[in-house]
């Protein structure tokens, strides 16, 4: 139904404010939450609730026909921030910042239906609203979505707008809704909170019934902080980019240089093809060349000249341009980060992905230019060896358990007591939960097959439980379609396309990320007492920024509460603190000066 008059929502106002589950979706101009240097932030056009009995559609800010005043939105601005009522929504992250410059607060008491399916089946297809309803057999949404299309598309030719159906396309047909009269798209609005309903209708008791509703619960809250993250965003600074980009137009032409020196002709370090004849190699991708540089001898060195030629020349494309083209207008980055990225729940980051920032060297300095806001400091914390301690927590193997709490250096350990080099150690530590043969650890460190198969020997008679855990995990996952981690949280292994074989590392690399989601849950509240503020998740770390004065209290509370896991070996985590995320310094809990606090 079609709420376009004051007079007509002031009769649906009671019916509204009985519902205490509202499904809510909004119909937006675009994508772009935050707006960036080439584009204006997207807006609400209309807002569509479910009420279960009844769906309504509020237009605001339409090009054509009727919409409600925009003195209107005060009466959401309290009604979709209420404590005391529970918001369905689909994907409810992205409603949410919209709302939120409308004035509507982002809440944590809500239900995403499509968090739902993934803790369900995260094999699914894909995760669209109208194809999830499609192949459960809900509504009719694809067909109100294809109708919809047509009207904009016909619309925006008759006013002479420009227009595509690609879903890429800056001015696609989604975000040219606006140009309807509400009429036109209120059956496409409102079929989107019915099916919302419908789907949450059917989710619900299948949650139940596999023992998942309360991971959902706790999914929805972790995403609501997502979503806080996300918002507040990391600030940039414009002018240290503008500065790091002209040293790199200069020393990326002392590389190449160098380089041609080396290889006597003008070669390509981007050439895949001319590098591999370079190097003598199969493959020149970024970590060959790290594998190369790490076996020593005369093809290291002709592999950091590639490696720095090509570090010059892609610093300023890949990280200081794409920043300043993508920083609000307060020069904030904000990135997305993706709870339906993985199957195992791990999240994921994308424009820009913020988890794969080069790590600190003379040449990709970009940590430098993400600085704390003033009268802040920022905080890393990550947690040690995470994926080891619990892989070493389920095969109890009391070797690798007693390095671990002495504090060792695995990989310099391993090799010295195995007899092999650090490097082959170093290598069968990352990726024994990955369950590495030993072909493919031959080709990592340029060996022969019959060496590296010793080493792999040698290993797994070191630490027999590791090979042991991956065989009971492979069997349990064919025999049952799926693995449980710790905490409750499933991994199906239901279609042709999950491997078995990778039950151990989705296990481990699952188990490792709900430790992340269940501290980030608890560490949320904590910070946002101390007045400060969650930014990102990097994997296994979690980047904050408090108060200056509060710094020493909240590197303790850190502390405390990311290490406050039963597992055995205890969880780790290793704190950094500066001024900006290039510039930290390691936290020694120890140290008999509080950090922040005036000297006693």
């Amino acid at each position: 139904m079609l709420i376009d008059t004051q007079e007509a929502l002031e009769r649906v106002k009671p019916k509204l404010l009985a519902c205490m589950d509202p499904c809510v979706d909004t119909e937006t101009t675009g994508l772009s939450i935050f707006g960036n240097a080439s584009r204006e932030r997207d807006k609400v056009i209309g807002i569509a609730i479910d009420i279960e009995s009844e769906a309504y559609y509020f237009p605001f800010r339409h090009l054509q026909g009727r919409n409600l005043p925009m003195e209107c939105m005060e009466f959401f601005q309290s009604y979709l921030s209420n404590s005391h009522r529970t918001y369905g929504g689909w994907n409810y992250g992205y409603d949410m910042h919209m709302m939120d410059f409308d004035g509507i607060d982002i809440v944590p008491n809500f239900e995403d239906g499509m968090l739902a399916l993934h803790l369900v089946n995260e094999n699914e297809p894909d995760f669209k609203l109208k194809s999830v309803a499609d192949r459960y057999g809900i509504g009719d949404g694809s067909l109100q979505e294809s109708i919809l299309e047509d009207k904009v598309f016909d619309t925006c030719q008759q006013m002479g707008l420009e227009c595509s159906r690609s879903p890429r396309a800056a001015n696609n047909v989604k975000s040219m809704m606006y140009v309807l009269d509400p009429a036109d798209v209120e059956p496409y609005a409102c079929d989107d909170v019915r099916l919302t309903r419908g789907l949450l209708n059917l989710l619900k008791p299948a949650l139940r019934h596999y023992g998942l509703y309360d991971i959902w619960k706790q999914v929805n809250y972790y995403s609501y902080i997502v979503t806080m993250m996300e918002h507040r965003g990391m600030l940039i600074d414009p002018e240290l980019i503008n500065k790091y980009q002209e040293e790199a137009k200069g020393k990326s032409q002392d590389a190449l240089n160098r380089l041609y020196e080396v290889a006597g002709f003008e070669l390509n370090p981007n050439s895949s093809k001319k590098v591999c004849e370079f190097l003598g190699v199969e493959s020149s991708a970024a970590e060959r060349l790290v594998e190369v540089i790490d076996a020593g001898g005369e093809d290291a060195e002709k592999a950091k000249l590639v490696q720095e030629a090509r570090g010059w020349l892609s610093v300023d494309s890949r990280y200081y341009t794409p920043y300043l083209s993508l920083i609000d207008k307060d020069n904030v980055l904000h990135c997305s980060l993706n709870l339906m990225g993985t199957y195992t729940g791990r999240l994921s980051c994308s424009n820009p992905n913020l988890q794969a920032v080069a790590k600190q060297t003379d040449i990709f300095k970009v940590k430098d230019v993400f600085v704390a806001r003033e009268g802040y400091t920022m905080i890393q914390a990550d947690y040690k060896q995470a994926e080891m301690r619990l892989v070493t927590h389920y095969t109890k193997d009391a070797t690798m358990r007693g390095l671990i709490e002495s504090g060792a250096d695995l990989h310099s350990a391993t090799a010295e007591m195995l007899d092999i080099p650090r490097n082959a150690a170093k290598r069968i530590n990352f990726s024994v939960i990955y369950g590495i043969g030993y072909r493919t650890l031959a080709k990592n460190l340029r060996v022969e097959e019959k060496v590296a198969k010793d080493y792999l020997n040698k290993y797994h008679a070191l630490y027999p439980g590791f090979r042991k855990l991956m065989y009971e995990c492979e069997d349990f996952a064919q025999q049952n379609g799926y693995i449980e981690m710790w905490s409750g949280r499933i991994r199906h292994f239901n279609t042709p396309e999950c491997d078995p074989h990778k039950a151990m590392s989705n296990l481990i690399q699952g188990g490792v990320a709900e430790i992340v989601r269940v501290a980030i849950s608890r560490l949320f509240p904590a910070i946002a007492d101390l007045g400060g503020h969650m930014l990102l998740q990097v994997h296994d770390s979690v980047t904050f920024e408090v108060p200056d004065e509060k710094l020493g209290l909240a590197l303790r509370t850190i502390k405390t509460i990311m290490e406050d896991f039963d597992f055995v070996p205890k969880v780790g985590v290793d704190i950094e603190y500066g001024k900006s995320w290039g510039s930290f310094e390691k936290w020694d809990p120890e140290e008999s000066r509080e950090v922040g606090l005036p000297c006693t």
